[in-house]
């Protein structure tokens, strides 16, 4: 699982160039792979459908609900009422709230700081207080 989490994370460092296909097959074979570990986070009774792996210091908000299918990495922030499913979220992430992530790849120290907003098979990245300011890349 981490050879593979780490050619996606290579490939978003030049995210216009990605191949599709190529970047599909690739989620394919990691959502093989994902197995739960959900033992280290901090907050109140999320919903877990599994497999869903969680790497240390996750902070998830109240009523979200992550999975199947759902990779985050370190140092994640997961604000409320948020649902992931088939999504990758890599080290130092901030989500905010209402937000609805299907089919997701959220690049490396991404901030995501605004709230209501649905997604479907799409890379996103960068540092934005609404979605207008967001790079997005759909697959």
């Amino acid at each position: 699982m981490k050879e593979e989490l780490k050619a996606i994370e290579r490939i978003l460092v030049d995210i216009k160039s990605i191949s599709k296909e190529e970047l599909n097959n690739m989620l394919k074979s990691l959502f093989t792979k994902i197995s739960n570990h959900i033992d280290n986070y901090i907050g109140d009774y999320p919903t877990f459908i599994e497999p869903v792996y969680l790497e240390g210091n996750v902070e998830i908000g109240d009523d979200v609900l992550l999975g199947p299918n759902v990779y985050i990495g370190a140092n994640v922030k997961i604000g409320d009422y948020v649902e992931l499913s088939n999504t990758i979220i890599f080290d130092d992430v901030i989500l905010g709230n209402n937000l609805k992530l299907e089919n997701c790849i959220i690049a490396p120290n991404s901030h995501l700081n605004f709230e209501n907003f649905k997604c479907n098979s799409t890379i996103l990245s960068g540092k934005a207080d609404s979605e207008k300011n967001l790079t997005k890349l759909s697959f």
